[in-house]
C-alpha cells in the first residue's frame, strides 16, 4: 500500500500542494490565539439580516466541499487543480496577511434564543469559532473558487446538472455566513473582489510560465529529469 502510494505521487507531484493547508492551519490557529486588539467591521446592511439557525448546514457543507474538490480534481483533472490551488491558497494567504497586518473582528453576534438542533448546533460553532479574523472572509472566497473551478473545467462540461449545482450550493454556503453571524457584508464584499481577481489570474494570465521561471519550479523539474532516467534504467 506505501509503495504504491509512493509510485502514485511520484507519478502526481502536483498532490504535494495539499501540504499547504499545514502552514494554513498552524498560521490560522497562531492568529486566532494571539489577542491583539482589532478593528470590528461592520455594514448598515448586517443590521437588515435576521439571523436563522438552518443556514448553519449550508455553513458546515464547506468543511467537506473544501477537501471533496481538491481531492477530486487533483485525481481526475490535474490542470483545473492547479488553478484551483492558485485562486484558493492564493486567496487564504492574502487573507492571513491581512489578518496579521490589520486585525479585524465582529460584533454582530446576539443571543441565541431558541433550543432547536439547529441553534445548538450554532452554539457550539461559536464556542470555538471566534468572531476574529474575518475580512475577507476565506469561507467565502475559497467557496468561490470552487464554484469557478467547476464551472471552467473542460472534464466537466458535459455534467451541466452538476455545474449548476455545484455553483448554487457554493453561493449558499456564502449567503449562509451572513445569517449565521459569521461575517459582514463587507467581509464578503471583500472576498468576492478578492476571488475574482485571483480567477481573473489563473484563467486569464500565462501564470504558469511565470512560476516555470522560478528556481523552485527548475529545481523540481530536475529532480523529474532524474527520476525519469532511474526508472528507464531499472527498466
Amino acid at each position: 500500500m506505501i509503495k504504491k502510494l509512493s509510485k502514485w505521487l511520484s507519478a502526481n507531484q502536483h498532490a504535494y500542494l495539499l501540504f499547504y493547508f499545514i502552514f494554513y492551519l498552524v498560521a490560522f490557529f497562531l492568529l486566532e490565539h494571539f489577542e491583539r486588539p482589532y478593528h470590528l467591521v461592520h455594514c448598515f446592511l448586517d443590521d437588515f439580516i435576521p439571523f436563522n439557525e438552518y443556514f448553519v448546514i449550508p455553513y458546515f457543507l464547506w468543511f467537506l466541499c473544501l477537501p471533496l474538490s481538491l481531492i477530486g480534481f487533483m485525481i481526475y483533472d490535474k490542470e483545473t487543480f492547479l488553478n484551483l490551488c492558485l485562486m484558493m491558497f492564493g486567496g487564504m494567504t492574502f487573507c492571513l496577511i491581512t489578518y496579521a497586518i490589520i486585525p479585524n473582528g465582529l460584533d454582530i453576534r446576539g443571543e441565541i434564543e431558541g433550543k432547536n438542533l439547529f441553534c445548538q448546533i450554532t452554539r457550539w460553532l461559536y464556542s470555538f469559532d471566534t468572531p476574529t479574523n474575518v475580512c475577507p472572509s476565506i469561507h467565502v472566497a475559497s467557496s468561490l473558487s470552487i464554484a469557478f473551478a467547476v464551472w471552467k473545467s473542460q472534464k466537466l462540461k458535459a455534467y451541466l446538472k452538476f455545474r449548476y449545482g455545484t455553483i448554487a450550493l457554493m453561493i449558499l454556503i456564502c449567503i449562509s455566513t451572513l445569517f449565521i453571524k459569521q461575517h459582514s457584508v463587507i467581509d464578503v464584499f471583500c472576498a468576492i473582489l478578492l476571488s475574482f481577481f485571483l480567477y481573473h489570474v489563473a484563467y486569464y494570465t500565462d501564470w504558469k510560465s511565470v512560476v516555470a521561471k522560478t528556481k523552485l519550479y527548475l529545481l523540481w523539474e530536475q529532480r523529474e529529469l532524474r527520476l525519469g532516467d532511474d526508472q528507464k534504467w531499472e527498466n
